[in-house]
């Protein structure tokens, strides 16, 4: 096999393990936040509090779907709205303690889940595959400056 061959079956490899991963992280998520309501979690944890503006825009969603996901994270105590001390018209969503704990409860199940999905793995398989993966984002990071 050549390594056009080689690159051709990793690519493949990758997509399905890309794929395979996403959906067991999903399949964690939605158990408690469907849809959405997911996303709007994960953002709000990375970024702090945002407007919802700044969500759907983030989400590619409407302004619609932001209003619908987060009336029912706030009912149940995953969110809430906070208003901006120098215009009470803006209104930024935040997470809760209860949010934040949930959140955490998830991520630990998906980490648990990825510990069992790459058991079967060496320690140095594992750090020549981080170093595979921090070379290759390298990579992507040095093509999006050239291309800036």
């Amino acid at each position: 096999m050549d390594r056009q061959d080689r690159l051709q079956n990793f690519e493949a490899l990758f997509w399905q393990l890309s794929r395979d991963v996403e959906h067991l992280w999903k399949d964690i998520y939605a158990k408690t936040f469907p849809g959405s309501q997911s996303r709007i979690m994960y953002l709000l944890e990375q970024s702090g509090p945002m407007k919802m503006s700044e969500l759907a825009n983030s989400l590619h969603i409407t302004a619609g779907a932001v209003t619908t996901a987060s009336n029912i994270l706030i009912e149940n105590g995953y969110i809430s709205r906070l208003r901006n001390e120098e215009d009470r018209r803006v209104v930024h969503l935040d997470l809760t303690e209860k949010g934040s704990r949930i959140l955490h409860e998830l991520q630990n199940e998906g980490r648990a889940m990825m510990k069992l999905v790459f058991t079967d793995i060496t320690d140095a398989d594992l750090q020549t595959m981080t170093t595979i993966y921090q070379q290759a984002i390298a990579n992507i990071e040095h093509l999006q400056k050239r291309n800036q």
